[in-house]
Parts: C-alpha cells; structure tokens; sequence
C-alpha cells in the first residue's frame, strides 16, 4: 500500500510539473513592429483573454463599448464581449502593434492596428478605439478578421475610391456618397449611439451640405487583410482635421464599398 501511495504522489507531482511547463512555454510572446510596442494595458488584455478570466476581461470595456463580429452581428458592453472571448478555444500565441496613432490633439483617444496568432497558427488582423479616463485604458470599438496569407494588392480600388469618397463629398451631397460607396448595413461610430444602415448615416452626414464644408482623406496605414477586407486609418484635412477609419469591403457584385467607418 505504502508503494503505491507513493507512486501516486509522483505522478500526481509530475503531472503538475508538466502542466506548469506547458503553461510556461504557451506564454504569449510580443512582438514589435515598425517601432511600436504593445501597451502594457493590451498585454494584460492578452493573459486576461487567455486565461479566460472573465471579470478581467470586463475591466478592458465600458458600458458603451462595441466589438462587431460582422455586418449583421455586434456585441455591446463588457459582459456580452467578455463571455465571447472567454467561450473562444484557442489561446493567442503572439501579437504585435502594427500601427497606433492618436485620433486628434485634444482626445485621449487611440485608434491601432495589431495582428495576433493563435497556437493553431492562424492570423488575425485587430483595429481598436482606445480611450484613457481616470489614468484607465479602455477599449471602445473593436473588429477582428482572419488574415489571408495570400498577397493581395488592393491599394490601387481602395486608392479610386477614396478619391470618389473626396470628389462627393465635396459636392456636399452626402446622399450620393453614402449610396454610392458605403455598403447597406454599413455602420458608423462616433463616441454616440452605433449608427447602422445607409438612411441614418445619410441623416448623420447631413452637415456636409453646408457649401463652406471641405474635407481631403490622406491615408497614413492601409493594411490588406484579405482580397476582400483592407483596414485604413488616415488624417482628414478640410473643415475637419483629426484621424478617420475606414475598413473597406469588396462585396459579392465585386465592388468595394465602406462596411465599417469612424472618426472621433
């Protein structure tokens, strides 16, 4: 009997030693990438996320925090985006900081842009909406895609339409610009109730018919995620001068158009 209760402790210790390898060696690792540095905010993010903590994933959202999952489907505050992350099955291996950028002089808002792998390796392309009250970083607006690993060169479309999205602008009509280039569920976030749909955005941009308003997009980071996906944030310049949002995508008549848009 003595024998045996031995045993038993040594494989119960050597199973737990095991298991505190393995745990140790799933570390996520973070990377840097054009000179930025994952905020110690997102790397606590990250063990939260893979730990499945869900009251530590709570204390990264707000109330009105917003993370969508597609055109048709978004989750709202932190109990909602905190039990989805904590239903997900794969631990993330790495991350890195692809861009982040500060959405205007007089906010503590930061818009970025990072890509993170799962242990199964596949990829996934991250834009965030940071905000900092109170000394505390939160997560405002999240959207999350799989990364092709395939080259795709959507600059040149994403470059024309731009150019379109400028010239009908500023012919201060923005119910040709939203019908012309904005997809049917497209949805737009700015610090105020999530606008969905062509008809609200439409009401949202009326301003631009004032014949005084002028505006230019000059993109700063274009990331293409997939052939049918391409995230954007760029600098406006005109009558309004902070950072903007885009994330562009081609739909099934193959024609680019604005699924998801923001400026702060």
């Amino acid at each position: 009997m003595k024998t045996i209760l031995i045993s038993l402790i040594f494989i119960v210790s050597t199973g737990c030693q095991q298991f505190l390898m393995n745990k140790k060696s799933q570390k996520t690792t973070v990377q840097q990438v054009d000179g930025h540095n994952i905020s110690k905010e997102f790397s606590h993010w990250v063990d939260a996320v893979n730990d499945k903590n869900v009251d530590a994933i709570k204390g990264f959202y707000r109330p009105e925090s917003i993370k969508i999952i597609s055109l048709d489907s978004k989750l709202s505050g932190p109990a909602e985006i905190a039990e989805y992350y904590a239903l997900q099955s794969e631990n993330i291996k790495s991350i890195s900081s692809l861009y982040i950028v500060k959405a205007n002089k007089e906010t503590n808002i930061d818009y970025e842009i990072t890509k993170y792998e799962t242990l199964s390796g596949k990829s996934f392309a991250q834009l965030l909406i940071w905000s900092v009250k109170n000394g505390d970083k939160f997560i405002e607006f999240e959207f999350v895609s799989e990364i092709s690993e395939a080259t795709h060169n959507n600059e040149k479309s994403i470059t024309e339409k731009r150019n379109l999205w400028i010239e009908i602008c500023n012919t201060h009509n923005p119910e040709n610009l939203v019908n012309t280039l904005y997809s049917s569920n497209s949805i737009y976030f700015n610090h105020k109730p999530l606008i969905k749909g062509k008809e609200k955005l439409i009401e949202e941009y009326s301003y631009m018919k004032n014949a005084n308003y002028k505006l230019t997009l000059v993109p700063l980071k274009m990331l293409s995620v997939n052939a049918n996906l391409v995230y954007e944030i760029g600098q406006c310049e005109g009558t309004y001068n902070g950072k903007y949002i885009l994330i562009w995508q081609k739909e099934n008549d193959g024609v680019w158009r604005v699924f998801i848009d923001s400026n702060i």
